[in-house]
């Protein structure tokens, strides 16, 4: 030999030959301890704080404890067989102390969702434990990391979609119950990464913030959040000298590295967000201290340990950010786990070779592989450079339409105007001119839209026989006003209610000067001739002016109604004293009214001249929800169900305090077919809805509609309304 020393970075529980009695059970001790933090974090997270929360039961509260130790019982019940009755050629006690035999299952059970069965939990471990260890001859054999290869068997085949159901304990796939109760989307922050890893990023770091992604505190596996605790057993097992620093901290930088250079071409430059986002999320803690470190898969020589940690950073990134897998950890690790005896044999080989030019230009090589791999993500990911298109818009105006209360800007391109249709969200709708109709276009128009949007507008308008109501939006000091105006038949305000959620508890505003929402409304009804009279709130003028504008609003669409020269139908209602349906109309001749009885027909007499037009509105706009029939204690309503089926049939009992007592529902639908995402469990919402509303008749808000049979639900709760304001109707005769 050349006289170099030769070592292999050992660590007493890396080779096979050092394994002994004493020295096996103490490192498996260690690992236990490191892990066992997060396995009381994964518990209190997903467990114990939802419970506290009366967002789960006592099942729920456990089961995120009961997966990982349930997943080291199956493992060791697993080897305890396998050596009892297959291989017998040692005592069973002596192999079980030198196996890790609960270690697979642990592991699995810790990174699986805390929505996975036990019976899932026991195939995976199965899976792992005896497929991917002991076939191999047990520990010291195996070739890949056991706990990740039943992770992938789980991921891979079709119990993936158990493993990302709703269970009974309130918890939905990687969510837990409250999680899950919370968050909409029901997207980990990975599988948000995975969608959209630019935009996405950011908002998820403005929404938890880097200190809770940090500690754990963000939706992901039983067992694997916390970045924070995943560093305490990081330097703990150093400490201990049970793993080497090599592999957890290479692969670590080497995804900090090339997460921060892909964040940086696509405007994170300035900030090291987006890559402690790729580090702090996902299972890259957990897999680079307990997985990649796992002792009979990875190499034992210390070169051979970074180029193995390198190629595990590069491939992870690789599957992150160029493939439609959010995580990449795991199949990157038994990637790695693949090469490790080819990595194995040209370190240790170039470990002695004495011609130092030659060791220079091989890992040169490997170097220069790795870039190369390293670069496809890099490259993939740098944002195109996208030509200004060749518009050339110039905002010309905006109105309100009042036929539909959606808004319309008018736009100049240059040569000609067209008109873009947005709702109340600002959201287009419609372009008159289908040539800008594309994504370009639509760009430079939410722009100028943004650029002047309106704020103030009619949300809603009713007519009926007495009547106006116009809902107004305004806005205020600190956000939208909401102003109900009603109006008699000469367009005279006779109300006035305004809701909204400003403050003033600082400034110039006096308690004694009261909220403005509460003075105001009184005076603009003796002043409404001449609102310059109406006095402002001092310290609250920005709202005072904001409610008083609501009515130059709301005469906009009066001014509107009087300006009406064809048919046009400005309301309808029914007549909770006959029943009958009633129509508003407008045309040059002002307004008047039709009544059509239960059976369709006409029962007003109309102007010939007008009559066939008004009995095709009517046929346009028949009553879906509505009253069949009222008795002194009991009514029966008729409103639409989903798609073609027949009408809901809603019986409601009320007592002579004018409250519901009793409610049925009938109807034919079908939830198997016609509902892909609701569960038995969650019940019919016949059965379900009914007791909420009489619970709930004082806010219907209260009541949850039932998952996947939303629309059915909606229809018995649009019944509830009708039956409400029916019971309003005759307490008010009552009185």
């Amino acid at each position: 030999m050349n006289g170099k020393r030769f070592s292999l970075g050992k660590a007493p529980f890396l080779r096979k030959a050092d394994l002994t009695r004493e020295n096996t059970s103490g490192f498996m001790l260690d690992f236990m301890i490191a892990l066992a933090p997060l396995i009381i974090f994964g518990w209190v997270k997903n467990g114990l704080l939802p419970f506290i929360d009366n967002n789960t039961n006592f099942w729920g509260m456990i089961y995120p404890l009961i997966l990982p130790l349930a997943g080291g019982a199956f493992s060791f019940i697993l080897e305890f067989l396998w050596y009892k009755f297959i291989v017998t050629n040692k005592p069973i006690n002596d192999r079980l102390r030198t196996t890790y035999a609960p270690i697979p299952g642990l592991l699995l059970g810790m990174i699986v969702s805390v929505s996975t069965p036990l019976w899932v939990l026991l195939i995976g471990t199965i899976f792992a434990t005896v497929i991917a260890k002991l076939l191999f001859g047990g520990f010291g054999h195996n070739i890949f990391n056991p706990a990740l290869v039943g992770f992938l068997f789980l991921t891979t085949y079709s119990y993936s979609g158990l493993m990302s159901g709703t269970t009974p304990f309130g918890s939905a796939g990687y969510l837990n119950p409250t999680e899950a109760a919370t968050i909409v989307s029901g997207a980990t922050p990975m599988g948000v990464f995975n969608s959209d890893p630019f935009t996405g990023v950011s908002q998820l770091i403005e929404e938890y913030g880097l200190l809770n992604m940090f500690l754990g505190f963000t939706p992901g596996a039983v067992a694997e959040t916390s970045a924070l605790l995943c560093l305490v057993a990081l330097i703990y097992l150093l400490v201990r000298k049970v793993i080497n620093w090599r592999i957890p901290v290479i692969y670590i930088g080497t995804v900090f590295v090339l997460t921060y250079i892909i964040g940086a071409f696509n405007g994170y430059a300035g900030t090291l967000d987006y890559a402690l986002f790729g580090i702090f999320n996902g299972a890259l803690m957990f897999g680079a201290v307990f997985m990649a470190t796992e002792p009979v898969t990875s190499p034992r020589n210390p070169n051979g340990k970074v180029i193995y940690a390198l190629g595990l950073g590069v491939i992870t990134v690789v599957f992150r950010f160029a493939s439609r897998i959010p995580e990449g950890v795991a199949i990157s690790i038994l990637t790695m786990n693949m090469l490790t005896a080819i990595i194995e044999r040209f370190a240790t080989k170039l470990r002695v070779e004495p011609n130092k030019r030659k060791v220079v230009l091989q890992y040169s090589l490997v170097g220069l592989l790795l870039l190369g791999i390293a670069s496809f993500p890099v490259v993939s990911s740098i944002p195109e450079k996208v030509e200004a298109p060749a518009y050339e818009f110039e905002y010309v105006s905006n109105e309100q339409d009042y036929t539909t209360f959606n808004f319309l800007y008018h736009i100049n391109d240059g040569e000609a105007e067209f008109v873009v249709t947005t709702d109340q969200s600002h959201n287009i709708l419609e372009i008159s001119n289908s040539d800008y109709d594309n994504d370009d276009a639509k760009a430079l128009i939410e722009e100028i839209i943004s650029s002047n949007k309106i704020n103030n507008f009619v949300i809603s308008a009713s007519e009926t026989v007495d009547s106006l109501v116009v809902v107004v939006n305004t806005r205020g000091f600190g956000g939208n006003i909401t102003s109900t105006i009603s109006y008699d038949n000469d367009f005279i305000i006779t109300d006035f209610s305004v809701e909204y959620n400003e403050t003033y508890h600082m400034g110039e505003w006096q308690e004694a000067n009261g909220h403005p929402r509460d003075v105001l409304p009184a005076e603009i009804i003796a002043n409404q001739d001449d609102l310059d009279s109406v006095n402002v709130i001092a310290g609250a003028t920005v709202t005072s002016n904001a409610i008083i504008r609501a009515v130059g609003v709301a005469n906009g669409y009066v001014d509107y109604l009087e300006s009406i020269e064809e048919l046009t139908l400005v309301g309808k209602t029914q007549d909770f004293e006959t029943l009958d349906f009633v129509y508003i109309f407008r045309n040059a001749d002002g307004k008047f009214v039709v009544n059509v009885n239960l059976d369709g027909e006409i029962t007003s007499t109309i102007d010939e001249t007008i009559k066939t037009d008004v009995e095709a509105v009517v046929e346009a706009n028949k009553f879906t929800d509505y009253i069949e029939s009222a008795t002194e204690d009991t009514l029966v309503i008729k409103t639409k169900a989903y798609g073609n089926n027949p009408a809901i049939t809603s019986t409601i009992k009320f007592d002579g305090e004018f409250k519901i007592v009793e409610y049925t529902v009938v109807y034919n639908e079908s939830y198997d077919s016609e509902y892909n995402n609701w569960d038995a469990a969650d019940g019919h919402p016949k059965d379900v809805i009914p007791s909420q509303v009489i619970e709930n008749q004082d806010d219907l808000d209260e009541v949850e509609l039932v998952s996947g049979a939303t629309v059915t639900s909606r229809s018995i709760l649009r019944a509830a309304q009708i039956a409400l304001d029916y019971l309003k109707h005759l307490e008010a005769l009552n009185e």
